[in-house]
């Protein structure tokens, strides 16, 4: 006669029972891995307004720039009008903070001209827009401006050259 080896079998919990068990653990790990992604990608998705430290800092930056510009001798002929008054100088700074305002994301609205028109006639050479980048580099390394946020300025402003040099 041939007979079955019936050994009693050893088991554990039943698997939905041991998969309940887990499940706070699982549910867990899911949540932190999805704050932590949802955290990068909204560090991610920030706009350059918000990372450059918004308005105030803005304006730090346009109104270092037009000083600095307005005390370079290699481009400030290019802004005599701009000099001629403090009140002048004073609006060139507000245009130029919206300007930059709106370009990186922020709620500002710039209401001045276009670039092709604003420097229509104005003769202005690559040399002197490169002089200007220079300053708005030394400007933002000055205000200790991370890396990251002047090279996505410098993406953002650096089109321009074409619409500003004019032959």
């Amino acid at each position: 006669m041939h007979m079955i080896n019936k050994q009693p079998r050893v088991t554990t919990a039943p698997a939905r029972i041991r998969f309940a068990a887990w499940t706070p653990l699982v549910a867990i790990g899911a949540l932190t891995l999805s704050l932590s992604a949802a955290a990068l990608s909204a560090a991610a998705d920030e706009a350059l307004y918000d990372r450059l430290g918004g308005q105030a800092a803005i304006e730090a930056v346009a109104g270092s720039l037009v000083d600095r510009i307005l005390g370079d001798a290699r481009v400030n002929r290019w802004f005599a009008h701009t000099a001629a008054t403090p009140e002048n100088t004073a609006s060139y700074k507000a245009r130029l903070s919206q300007f930059i305002c709106e370009a990186s994301g922020g709620p500002c609205h710039y209401a001045g001209r276009d670039m092709v028109s604003a420097h229509r006639g104005r003769k202005v050479t690559s040399e002197a827009f490169d002089a200007v980048v220079e300053d708005l580099v030394a400007v933002l390394a000055t205000m200790k401006v991370p890396e990251r946020e002047q090279a996505d300025l410098l993406r953002l402003l650096g089109p321009l050259k074409q619409s500003i040099v004019q032959p």
